[in-house]
């Protein structure tokens, strides 16, 4: 017999493969006790009722490879650093799934498709912090910028780096897995970093080989390269303040 926490663990996987092939209305509690191996009651007695068990699973969905991070790795960082910072963590959980069972993603996509009450707590616990920090960042990179553009800015460097996620089986067969693959974190970051500074006229405009023009790097590039650049690596705000100026 299975002890109590094996018991909620494999009930949640269960009712997260389960909630994701079939959706929350057509998914049906037998079944899920039947993947899970366990009786009918221990739903009840682990989880109150299938409504609760369904909001456990999505926020188990999300929480995966998704850990907030700490306020140590923001603290005396330039504000752009800052951005930088937030994007690699984001795109470090969303662009690779490999390690992740397929009904996290499918089950988070389904409730952004279809939202239910679950939406509800997976904004409030887990979206929003993420959200403010992210506010709090691009209010640091342009504070003159009014609440209707800060939420419009928060939501392209969102959108760029969730569509690496959700469209990634079009995105292979448009390019191929190969190139997909090419389109590794460290390569993704310093891009969408300099997209989005380059945007806000922090940086010079990028040229044709997606670098910012100005210093023959994006300021992006910084978190890549290799040890002993540190020197050169200071020296890009000062090249950028001097093209701006």
């Amino acid at each position: 017999m299975a002890i109590p926490d094996q018991t909620k663990t494999r009930l949640l996987e269960a009712a997260g493969e389960e909630f994701a092939e079939k959706g929350f209305d057509a998914a049906r509690v037998r079944a899920i006790c039947r993947r899970a191996e366990v009786n009918l009651a221990a739903i009840n007695y682990h989880f109150g009722d299938k409504e609760r068990l369904y909001t456990e699973a999505v926020l188990e969905a999300h929480r995966c490879g998704s850990e907030v991070l700490p306020d140590s790795v923001f603290q005396e960082a330039e504000p752009a650093d800052q951005l930088r910072r937030y994007i690699h963590h984001f795109l470090s959980h969303v662009v690779s799934l490999r390690g992740q069972p397929k009904w996290h993603h499918t089950l988070i996509l389904r409730e952004m498709l279809q939202p239910t009450s679950a939406s509800e707590v997976l904004v409030r616990e887990a979206i929003r912090p993420r959200f403010e920090r992210l506010l709090g960042i691009l209010r640091k990179v342009c504070g003159d910028a009014d609440e209707r553009r800060l939420h419009a800015l928060a939501f392209s460097v969102i959108g760029q780096c969730l569509h690496y996620k959700m469209a990634r089986p079009v995105s292979e067969r448009l390019i191929g897995t190969d190139a997909f693959e090419a389109l590794d974190l460290d390569f993704l970051t310093e891009h969408i970093a300099t997209f989005c500074l380059a945007a806000l006229g922090l940086v010079p405009p990028l040229n044709a080989a997606g670098e910012s023009s100005g210093g023959g790097v994006g300021l992006g590039a910084r978190t890549v390269l290799p040890r002993g650049n540190e020197e050169e690596n200071g020296d890009v705000l000062d090249r950028v303040e001097d093209v701006d100026g």
